[in-house]
């Protein structure tokens, strides 16, 4: 029996050419693109929660920038690699370094150019220097000094320089979205450079004068759900290969199943495509109805237990609590002070921790949200069998 393809893979991001929705976001990256490619560099962030698209969209943008004749520069996983602004400078700079050789390869007949790249080192030292204010200044403008060598030598190959920045909320916690707003707003008055920051940010929701600045810089892009015709759009497209049709009753129970949520959306059409018989070839709604429990079952291992089992004992305890009390998943502060018994101070820090682990949402203040039904009823679940 020939092996069948499934055509959704939980697994990887979106491929640029099966990219749907977000048109407001892709038309707002273009324009700033545009500004850049013109000397009036622009830069955006991508915000929002777990599983909602934030590296598809890069992939997305990054096809674009290309597209345009950019060098498109990608760079995530810090935590490994940066610990401070000082190891921050070199990753980046070495980064953009990598990008070129693997465009450009040094012959043994070197250019102007590749002769620069050869010996272009990417290298911060600050040896002798012990005050903390003292460094970040100095690494500041060595970073700035880099970065603008760079684009005098690339400038003629490329239209501009894209730093797309994936999981950049660690970024945040080394204090470092400050520092790139410093060293970029210099270096973009004479350099075609454009950072796009995505990750689970704090500070567009900080309108403090602290951060506004970064907000000014960074002007985020919060990712919304897709909607149902956008799912539909999604479905068929990636069905198109296989010879398998989706009835609309279908579609619409895998987007009642979903909310729209990309993450869920893609392993719930995995699991139902995975489910076909060798002899259908229609998804309808009873195909979809009978992988529940499956479906339930997957998302419960894959994605909901990784995002509830690392908190702690009291911190379960709360969620389930007020999941297992709330109607919908709608709830305020003051209800969960009356669900939990517990002053708004004593929930704080545990609802900040419940946001950066994507388990709740805050589309205004003193509101929040469970981000998902499966995931609320997974809560519940969990509370009435004392896991």
């Amino acid at each position: 029996m020939p092996i069948r393809y499934n055509p959704f893979n939980p697994q990887q991001p979106a491929k640029p050419h099966f990219f749907v929705g977000r048109d407001n976001e892709l038309k707002i990256f273009q324009n700033f693109l545009g500004q850049t490619i013109h000397g009036s560099p622009m830069n955006m962030s991508i915000t929002g929660d777990r599983g909602m698209g934030k590296t598809s969209i890069l992939n997305k943008f990054e096809e674009i920038a290309k597209n345009e004749g950019a060098l498109v520069i990608r760079i995530s996983n810090y935590e490994v690699n940066i610990n401070n602004i000082i190891e921050l400078s070199e990753f980046l700079v070495t980064s953009i370094q990598r990008e070129l050789i693997s465009r450009n390869p040094i012959s043994k007949t070197l250019s102007d150019f590749g002769s620069w790249l050869s010996s272009f080192k990417p290298t911060i030292e600050l040896k002798g220097i012990s005050v903390a204010i003292e460094k970040k200044q100095i690494a500041q403008d060595i970073l700035r000094e880099r970065l603008q060598e760079i684009w005098r030598n690339i400038k003629d190959k490329y239209s501009a320089i894209v730093i797309l920045a994936d999981e950049a909320e660690s970024l945040e916690d080394i204090g470092a979205l400050t520092f790139l707003r410093e060293v970029f707003q210099r270096v973009q008055s004479d350099s075609n450079y454009m950072i796009v920051l995505a990750g689970k940010f704090n500070f567009p929701e900080r309108m403090s004068e602290q951060f506004s600045p970064l907000n000014r810089f960074f002007p985020a892009q919060r990712l919304r759900r897709l909607e149902v015709k956008e799912v539909s759009v999604y479905l068929e497209n990636r069905l198109k290969e296989t010879g398998i049709t989706i009835s609309k009753s279908a579609t619409h129970e895998i987007f009642r199943l979903s909310e729209g949520h990309p993450y869920v959306l893609v392993c719930v059409s995995f699991l139902v495509f995975d489910s076909l018989n060798e002899y259908e070839k229609e998804i309808d709604k009873q195909v979809v109805k009978r992988c529940i429990w499956k479906i339930r079952g997957r998302l419960s291992q894959d994605f909901f237990t990784p995002m509830f089992h690392p908190l702690s004992p009291q911190a379960k305890k709360i969620i389930s609590l007020i999941a297992s009390n709330i109607r919908g998943l709608k709830f305020t502060l003051n209800e969960a002070t009356k669900i939990t018994k517990m002053q708004n101070n004593q929930l704080s820090g545990y609802f900040g921790e419940f946001l950066k682990r994507g388990i709740l949402t805050k589309p205004s203040r003193g509101v929040y949200w469970i981000f998902h039904t499966l995931f609320k009823e997974y809560l519940v679940y969990n509370k009435k069998n004392n896991i």
